[in-house]
């Protein structure tokens, strides 16, 4: 009884630890979660610069996030954000649903591409998300065994505000050879996601945003295709600018 005294005081002590530790290592966890788990959700690479997360207030900010290109398209990168501002309940980060508060994107800069075979970028990275979405809920429906809520995308989230303030977009294509025009689309702002579900996984919500994001930019680059597709470097630039009138 005294040994099984001793292994039980054991086991608490490196339970408490690493409570100690995933509190006060919001900075790496959310480093490894969009480092790590973001490129098999949208299926291109993803890279940020720093994370800094109070873990009191759980408020805090991300800079420097890269998303990478979709396979098959030449610009660098699909985006490029700044900062995001992040406010989370850090009580909630144990549990199997997560409270965002606010999640404030500034300024990102996206870069719509269109191939020569048609099709764009983004449409292509929401294919990758949606593809891994479904795949996910097929794993789930097969299996008998209640899925494990904290593993990556797996965890769930509610979000009372999600802001995309001064975004900006680079339209180009192949024939343009890196050039492009560039022009702000209106503020993006979502409240509630997940509420009325109980939570939606990280690859939902990215789901729900990249929707979003399309739908802004579709408005303004639809009318212009063809000339896009048709009318070389000239007709292209011409296409592009016709966005801005």
């Amino acid at each position: 009884m005294k040994k099984l005294g001793i292994v039980l005081v054991v086991v608490a002590v490196v339970l408490a630890g690493a409570a100690y530790w995933t509190y006060h290592s919001l900075d790496l966890i959310v480093r490894v979660a969009i480092e790590h788990y973001a490129p098999e959700v949208t299926g291109v690479p993803v890279k940020v610069g720093s994370v800094d997360i109070s873990p009191s207030n759980g408020r805090g900010i991300v800079k420097n996030l890269e998303i990478g290109n979709a396979p098959g398209f030449t610009a660098p990168r699909a985006a490029l954000v700044g900062q995001i501002l992040v406010s989370l309940d850090p009580p909630t980060l144990k549990e199997p649903i997560v409270h965002i508060r606010e999640l404030a994107v500034e300024s990102p800069v996206i870069t719509y591409e269109r191939a020569d075979r048609g099709g764009t970028n983004l449409e292509a990275i929401r294919k990758n998300i949606r593809r891994y979405i479904d795949a996910n809920a097929a794993s789930a429906e097969s299996s008998s065994q209640p899925e494990a809520p904290a593993k990556g995308g797996k965890r769930r989230f509610i979000v009372d505000r999600l802001v995309l303030h001064g975004a900006s977009v680079v339209m180009t294509s192949p024939q343009l050879h890196g050039q492009g025009i560039r022009f702000a689309i209106p503020d993006i702002e979502l409240a509630d996601l997940g509420k009325r579900e109980g939570g939606l996984t990280a690859s939902e919500i990215g789901n729900v945003v990249a929707a979003e994001l399309e739908a802004r930019i579709a408005q303004k680059v639809l009318t212009n295709m063809d000339l896009l597709r048709k009318g070389g470097v000239g007709g292209a630039l011409d296409a592009l600018k016709g966005l801005l009138r």
